[in-house]
Parts: C-alpha cells; structure tokens; sequence
C-alpha cells in the first residue's frame, strides 16, 4: 500500500514538474497588417517564429492588393490586439485579456480621428505564463 502511494505521489510530483516547465516555455504572438489586410499568430516559441507566420498570413490575405505587410505587435505569454479604421487608422495593444486588448486596441485606433468608430479585427492570446 506504501509503495502505491508514493508511486502516485512521484507521478503528481513529475505531472506537475512538466506542467510548470511547460509553462515558462517562451509563448510568442505577433499580429502583421497592411491596410485592409492582416494576420496574425500565437504560440510560437520564438518572437521572430511568431512574426514571419503573422506577415505570411497578411501577405497571403493582401495578396491581390500587393500588400507589404508590417509587424504592429508582439507578445509573450499575453494577448495582444488590433483595431482598424475605414482609412486605414489603427491601433494595437497587448493586455492581461483579449477583451482588455481589444478596448484598449480600438481606443487607440479611435484617437487617429476616424469617420466612423474603429473595429477590432483580430485578438489573439499566446498562453503559458
């Protein structure tokens, strides 16, 4: 009985050994536009993994357009955000939450003085924190 239960205690122990490595793992996100496109990308183990896979998509969505697309934003272990205007205003913001990054994403992009009130396009979360 002994035995058992110091087997499964050892198997808590590593269980949650792994997760709490898992979890200090670099989680980056990144988020890439050239107006009207954009992309985006989360759990990727490095800022620049992070940034080439949200420039492809925005590339891959501008295409027809010959769009150039750009990194607004970077994130680790958060979540970041971008809001877009109807004359290609915009603004980005990271945050605890994608709510959080989301307002505070289309605060932003409504301080460019837009016609109409931005709209947030796209929020993404790169976990592990």
């Amino acid at each position: 009985m002994r035995s058992r239960l110091l087997l499964g205690t050892c198997a808590a122990a590593l269980g949650a050994a792994a997760f709490a490595a898992a979890a200090q793992q670099p989680s980056w996100g990144a988020i890439a536009s050239a107006y009207p496109a954009w992309g985006y990308a989360y759990e990727h183990p490095t800022r620049e993994a992070a940034e080439r896979e949200a420039r492809a998509q925005c590339e891959r969505a501008g295409r027809r357009r010959g769009a150039s697309c750009e990194v607004r934003v970077t994130f680790e272990r958060t979540c970041g955000a971008m809001a877009q205007g109807n004359y290609g205003e915009w603004g980005v913001a990271t945050a605890s939450t994608a709510a959080e990054a989301a307002r505070a994403a289309a605060r932003q992009c409504d301080n460019h003085l837009p016609t109409e009130p931005c709209r947030v396009v796209v929020r993404a979360c790169s976990p592990g924190g």
